[in-house]
């Protein structure tokens, strides 16, 4: 943890500021081990690099019993460092497609004059790492699981990057304090996806931005199979999940691989499917049954994102005028909006 951390964070209880106790421990500048404290006396561990920020009470931890952080934690830690770099292409040119931007050049020029940036729900810290890369702002990547333990580490030569455990739903920062909020493909896996997006919208300065993708909802037969199938997962543990999740990739890889396609004169609009040519794996993905696979990714990331699905406890649905709701709510002046079968991303700004 850079002692410049210190300015950004406040107490996620009060949003008060913090004050590091003079016992810390520090490392070629960096605080590696110790608490910060708060004005009331609430002490927060430094531990390994990594400030962890969650409440011990009035957080979404205390909401599902630490489910979601420890569903995400173990997705992460599947990952090799190989993986995370292949990762880290793919999601990169899928970010920028989602939310405006041409490549590296582009958002590098995005990120120029912003002061702080935030990536919020940062798993393995790529989109972290990325802003950091690009820009000169500091940058912190937050997240509820351990991943950020792993993150810190893996790109601990970064000097305005930072990795902190916190919680979307109360996150240790005063309203304001960042020009830029990524909440990519998290919202939708807390407890409260409005209160989240609104926690989010909170720390978005004049003249900021957020970035954020929600799962959009899906035609009538998707929506009763997710919820009954979920409904049976929830109670599956780590093994049999991935052991599901592996199934299901193993559906949609050789669903994809025969290549088969039908065409509907008249579709079924009452179920979401549309008159024209379909690829059947497609088909069924999108109006039937999650069963993700992507050629690109391979066989473990694709098993890795039907876990995604399938494990945590939450994974809310949203239209595109519930996200454009919450823009006009939070007084966020939309200035990219995507919407995919998938889900739905904007990129909303606040005047100045």
């Amino acid at each position: 943890m850079h002692p410049h951390l210190i300015d950004l964070l406040a107490d996620p209880r009060s949003r008060s500021p913090l004050t590091l106790e003079p016992d810390a421990a520090s490392v070629d500048g960096e605080i590696t081990a110790g608490f910060l404290r708060s004005q009331d006396g609430t002490r927060y561990e430094i531990r390994e690099g990594v400030a962890r920020m969650v409440p011990d009470v009035d957080s979404s931890v205390t909401v599902d019993e630490g489910a979601t952080q420890r569903s995400f934690g173990a997705k992460w830690a599947q990952y090799e460092e190989a993986e995370k770099d292949h990762l880290a292409d793919f999601q990169y040119r899928w970010f920028d497609e989602r939310f405006g931007f041409a490549g590296d050049e582009e958002f590098a020029s995005f990120l120029e004059g912003r002061r702080a940036i935030l990536d919020a729900g940062t798993g393995p810290g790529l989109c972290a790492a990325r802003c950091a890369r690009l820009g000169s702002a500091p940058v912190v990547g937050m997240d509820l699981s351990e991943s950020v333990t792993a993150a810190h580490r893996r790109y601990a030569d970064q000097a305005n990057l930072d990795y902190i455990q916190g919680d979307i739903l109360n996150p240790p920062f005063a309203p304001g304090t960042f020009d830029l909020v990524v909440a990519d493909q998290v919202l939708h896996h807390t407890p409260d996806c409005v209160g989240a997006f609104a926690r989010m919208a909170e720390l978005v300065a004049p003249g900021g931005q957020i970035a954020a993708y929600v799962y959009r909802k899906k035609p009538i037969i998707r929506e009763l199979v997710d919820d009954h199938v979920i409904d049976l997962t929830s109670r599956l543990s780590f093994e049999q999940c991935l052991e599901l999740s592996e199934q299901l990739t193993e559906l949609g890889r050789e669903l994809s691989r025969t290549e088969a396609r039908v065409t509907l004169e008249r579709g079924v609009p009452l179920l979401g499917i549309e008159p024209g040519e379909h690829d059947v794996q497609r088909l069924v993905y999108w109006t039937m049954l999650k069963c993700f696979w992507n050629e690109e990714l391979g066989w473990h990331q694709s098993v890795l994102v039907n876990y995604d699905w399938y494990s945590p406890v939450f994974r809310s649905r949203h239209t595109e005028e519930e996200v454009l709701g919450w823009c006009s709510d939070a007084g966020l002046e939309v200035e990219h909006l995507n919407v995919i079968e998938s889900g739905i991303s904007v990129r909303a700004s606040r005047a100045r």
